[in-house]
C-alpha cells in the first residue's frame, strides 16, 4: 500500500484533477450572482437582513476558497492526488448543500413569483451544470444534483406550487439523471480513448528507439547516447570507452543458410551481447545489419578492451543454436576507442576512431580485438 500511495498518480487521475479544477472555478461567482438577483427580486435585504447577508456571505466565501484551490506537479503521488479531489468534490457539495437550503427557504418565505422564479430556474440551471460539467464521479455528481434540486421541488411543493410546475420539474430531474449519466459514460469513454493513444504514443516512441528484429537499441539511440555521454565525459573528465563489432562472414551465412537463419543468430547475438554488458552505464545497440556498438561510461580504454576480449573468446567458443539442431560457429571483429577531449572534439570523433579500430581488427584476419593505439 505504502509502494502505490508513493508511485506517480496515473495519468487519468492527473486529468480528473486537472478538468474538475478548471471547471471549479467557473460556478462560483454565478452562485453568488443569481443569490443576489433573486434576494432583490423577493426584497430579502430588507425583510431578512441577517439571513440573507449571512447566506450572500456563504456564496462569496465558497467562490473564494474555489478560485484559491491550486494544482498539483504533475509528478505528485496518488494518494496526494485523491486527496485534492476530495477537498473539491466537498466545496461542490457544500456549495451545492448552501443553495439547496437557500433556494428553498427563499420559496417558502418569498411569495413573488419573480423571486420564485429566479430560484427555481437558477436550480435547474446549477443541476444541468453539475450534469455536464462535472461528470468525472457519478456519485458525487449526483449528490450534488439532488442537495440543489430536491430541497427546491420540496419548497415548491409545500407552498403550494400548481401541480403542472410540480411534475414539470419532477420530469426534468428525471432527465437531469439520465443526462448525468450519458455525461459520465462519455467522459469514461474519453479516458479510454487517450489511453489508447497514449499507449500507441509509448508504443511508437519505444519502437522508435529500439531495433526490431534483435530488440536492442537502434542506431537512432545509439547517436542520441553517444553525443549526450560524451558531452558529459568532456564536462566531468570520467571515461567513456567505445565498442563496434561486426560479425565475421556473416554474408556467407545468409547465403548458405537463408535468411531466417541469418536472423535467428542476429537475435542470439544480441542477447549475448547484451548479457556480456548489462550493467548500469552500459549500452548496446545494433547500428545496421551484422554491425553492434556498445557504451560504457566509466571504463578505461584498456577496461573496454578486456572485456571486448572476453567477450570474443566466448562468442568463438560457443557456437550458435539456431534451434533445427545445426550449430553455426560464429566470429566477431571488434574496434575499441576511449573519448579524449585533446584528440575527439565530439561524439563522431570517438566514432570514428573506434570504426578505424574496428578497420585494422578486420584487416587482421578478423576475429579480433583491436583498439587505438593498437595492441599488439
Amino acid at each position: 500500500d505504502r509502494a502505490v500511495s508513493s508511485a506517480q498518480a496515473p495519468p487519468r487521475l492527473q486529468q480528473e484533477l486537472r478538468e474538475t479544477l478548471q471547471r471549479l472555478r467557473l460556478g462560483g461567482p454565478f452562485y453568488v450572482l443569481l443569490w443576489l438577483l433573486a434576494g432583490a427580486a423577493a426584497n430579502l435585504w430588507q425583510r431578512f437582513p441577517v439571513a440573507f447577508i449571512a447566506i450572500s456571505l456563504g456564496f462569496i466565501g465558497l467562490a473564494v476558497v474555489r478560485f484559491r484551490v491550486r494544482g498539483l506537479p504533475d509528478d505528485s503521488n496518488a494518494t496526494t492526488v485523491r486527496g485534492r479531489l476530495d477537498y473539491i468534490w466537498l466545496l461542490l457539495l457544500v456549495n451545492a448543500a448552501l443553495w439547496g437550503a437557500a433556494s428553498a427557504w427563499l420559496l417558502l418565505v418569498a411569495p413573488e413569483e419573480s423571486a420564485r422564479t429566479v430560484a427555481a430556474i437558477s436550480s435547474y440551471a446549477f443541476a444541468t451544470a453539475f450534469a455536464h460539467n462535472f461528470p468525472m464521479r457519478l456519485r458525487h455528481a449526483f449528490a450534488a444534483v439532488f442537495l440543489i434540486y430536491l430541497p427546491t421541488l420540496v419548497a415548491m411543493i409545500a407552498s403550494g406550487a400548481r401541480y403542472e410546475l410540480v411534475g414539470v420539474s419532477a420530469l426534468y430531474l428525471l432527465y437531469v439523471s439520465l443526462a448525468l449519466r450519458r455525461s459520465h459514460a462519455e467522459y469514461l469513454q474519453r479516458l479510454d480513448l487517450q489511453d489508447e493513444w497514449r499507449e500507441e504514443r509509448d508504443l511508437f516512441g519505444r519502437q522508435s528507439r529500439r531495433d526490431g528484429l534483435t530488440g536492442l537499441a537502434n542506431r537512432r539511440r545509439f547517436s542520441s547516447t553517444l553525443e549526450d555521454w560524451a558531452v558529459a565525459a568532456r564536462a566531468s573528465g570520467t571515461p567513456l570507452s567505445l565498442l563496434i563489432l561486426d560479425l565475421d562472414h556473416f554474408k556467407a551465412i545468409n547465403d548458405r543458410h537463408g535468411h531466417a537463419r541469418g536472423d535467428e543468430c542476429l537475435r542470439e547475438f544480441a542477447t549475448r551481447l547484451q548479457a556480456a554488458f548489462a550493467s548500469d552505464g552500459e549500452l548496446v545497440a545494433r547500428l545496421g545489419g551484422e554491425e553492434f556498438g556498445v557504451l560504457l561510461r566509466e571504463a578505461s580504454l584498456q577496461r573496454a578492451f578486456t572485456r571486448a576480449e572476453a567477450f570474443r573468446a566466448a562468442l568463438a567458443a560457443a557456437p550458435m543454436d539456431t534451434g533445427d539442431g545445426i550449430d553455426l560457429a560464429l566470429s566477431v571483429s571488434i574496434g575499441v576507442a576511449a573519448f579524449e577531449p585533446s584528440k575527439h572534439h565530439d561524439a563522431e570523433g570517438l566514432y570514428h576512431a573506434a570504426d578505424a579500430a574496428l578497420y585494422e581488427a578486420k584487416a587482421s584476419g578478423r576475429n579480433a580485438v583491436r583498439l587505438v593505439p593498437a595492441i599488439d
